[in-house]
């Protein structure tokens, strides 16, 4: 080859280098994902991360995601608004924390006396729930995806017992979403705030009770050092489920493949963090009681019952002041809740109840 068919060759190699590399780089997206869990919370902090970290994988780094903890850019109970504005491209978060925005967002994460965690997947892929989760979101320019659930929650920590429904009048309690409105109805007093404030607020005795994410993350945040009573069952969220919500318009925006590894991401995520809660629950349990002297202790069936009530209240009051579409999520909600409820008491529920008659088989088990 001459000289000059060398150089020309080299050139045109080198050109296409120089075009391929631009071209290739304007494939890569780089996201910024707000949460409202502080960095490395277990479960939904670690889990969000674990999402994140998941996407990239999919997407073979196509996808990137960069996460921040609450507060780094923006306040955690402000994501929403962040997403929307597309100041950040997604948020990882819980969809009752904008019940601001509409009460709608409570039934994709927690309805006081709602669905069990099984339940809730059950309606939202299979019954009916993603297709109103998705117009929900379209009201406000973001699309959302359940990606984690904690499961069932405690009913709280209390600084004093509870015997009556007369004890709670006056209790300042920190509570969120609906289940906090309930309780209003009791003479409670609302109390909202970030997890990590929940304990200085309890030893100061500024609070007289506290509910946040269930016993795995409850203990790490210290609360039994200073209310020594947990109750049970929690009505406040029988399920709490997790989202990833995203900017609509930088949604609509990506390849299809893109889209797909979130779904697939997101429903990953959504078993393992359900599978994780599941996991680390007895173990924190059994120490808060045996080893940090907490008192554990179940609400007496008054107090129980009034809770309840106060509940049907609340969502009672939320559907008649709501629009037709609030009407329709309701119905779809609840009516998917009377359907399941015989098939939940006679299959896990049944079978729970009979287990306890081999409680200790095999031997020492």
């Amino acid at each position: 080859m001459s000289t000059r068919r060398r150089f020309l060759a080299g050139a045109a190699a080198a050109g296409a280098t120089m075009l391929a590399a631009p071209a290739l780089a304007q494939n890569l997206i780089e996201w910024r994902m707000a949460t409202a869990w502080p960095k490395g919370l277990p479960g939904a902090g670690t889990g969000a991360q674990r999402l994140a970290d998941r996407i990239g994988v999919l997407t073979q780094g196509q996808l990137t995601i960069k996460l921040y903890a609450a507060g780094e850019l923006v306040p955690g109970d402000q994501n929403m608004a962040a997403v929307m504005s597309g100041e950040v491209e997604m948020s990882h978060d819980m969809s009752a924390y904008y019940l601001s925005k509409s009460p709608a967002f409570a039934f994709f994460s927690a309805i006081p006396f709602g669905l069990i965690a099984q339940e809730f997947d059950a309606w939202l892929y299979a019954g009916g729930g993603r297709a109103l989760w998705d117009e929900l979101g379209g009201q406000f320019g973001v699309k959302a995806f359940a990606a984690g659930n904690t499961g069932a929650r405690l009913g709280g920590w209390f600084r004093r017992e509870i015997n009556s429904v007369a004890d709670l009048k006056g209790l300042r309690f920190r509570i969120g979403g609906l289940a906090g409105q309930a309780l209003s109805k009791l003479g409670v007093q609302q109390v909202l705030m970030p997890g990590s404030q929940i304990l200085p607020k309890l030893q100061a005795e500024e609070l007289d009770a506290a509910e946040f994410m269930g016993p795995v993350n409850d203990l790490s945040f210290g609360f039994h050092n200073a209310a020594k009573f947990c109750y049970w069952p929690g009505f406040q969220e029988p399920c709490a489920a997790l989202q990833l919500q995203i900017n609509r318009a930088k949604y609509d925006e990506l390849p299809a493949t893109h889209k797909v590894a979130i779904e697939v991401a997101c429903a990953e995520e959504n078993t393992r963090s359900l599978a994780e809660y599941g996991a680390r629950a007895p173990a924190a349990i059994a120490q808060a009681v045996t080893q940090q002297g907490v008192v554990l202790k179940q609400f007496p069936d008054e107090v129980f019952q009034a809770f309840g009530t106060a509940s049907g209240q609340v969502l009672s009051e939320i559907i008649e002041n709501g629009d037709e579409f609030m009407r329709r999520l309701a119905a779809s909600y609840f009516g998917f809740r009377q359907q399941t409820l015989l098939w939940t008491r006679i299959g896990d529920q049944g079978y729970a109840n009979m287990r306890l008659l081999a409680y200790d088989y095999p031997k020492g088990s």
